[in-house]
């Protein structure tokens, strides 16, 4: 009787277990599968050029001060900038650096659309868009030399 109980609730947990497996849905042709996972555990998964572009052009709206037009310019170089990135990044073998000839394009891509920017926004939206990146650089830089001592 207690061996038919125990292979009963054995049964009973495994097909449980089979039914709470989660199903993907279906995805459209030039988007990204979901994932259950998020990279670098951050909850940043793969985005889109548009998404990664929306959410840029949002940022600097906060921390520029930017008005309704040139938040909505800025999204547009973004989103140009995003694709251009992404076609050369293509190009390079994943897990692998970019070649110096790739790395050559990938800066005359951000020259060209860091001058488109410096055209939609005022010298002192630029000027601080410039101390946040120099910033930001920084911390980078930090971050980068920390984990370089702790694997040692």
């Amino acid at each position: 009787m207690k061996k038919t109980l125990v292979l009963l609730a054995a049964l009973v947990l495994t097909s449980a277990s089979a039914f709470a497996q989660t199903k993907m849905a279906p995805v459209a042709p030039g988007q990204n599968p979901p994932t259950l996972e998020r990279s670098h555990g951050k909850g940043k998964g793969h985005k889109t050029p548009e998404q990664k572009a929306d959410r840029r052009a949002g940022k600097l709206a906060k921390e520029l001060g930017l008005n309704p037009d040139q938040e909505a310019k800025v999204e547009a170089v973004l989103l140009a900038e995003n694709k251009e990135m992404m076609a050369l990044r293509g190009t390079a073998t994943p897990g692998t650096r970019p070649s110096p000839g790739q790395m050559a394009e990938m800066k005359a891509t951000r020259d060209k659309y860091n001058a488109q920017l410096k055209t939609i926004l005022t010298p002192e939206q630029y000027t601080k868009l410039l101390a946040e990146r120099d910033e930001k650089r920084k911390e980078m830089k930090e971050k980068r030399g920390e984990r370089m001592k702790n694997r040692k």
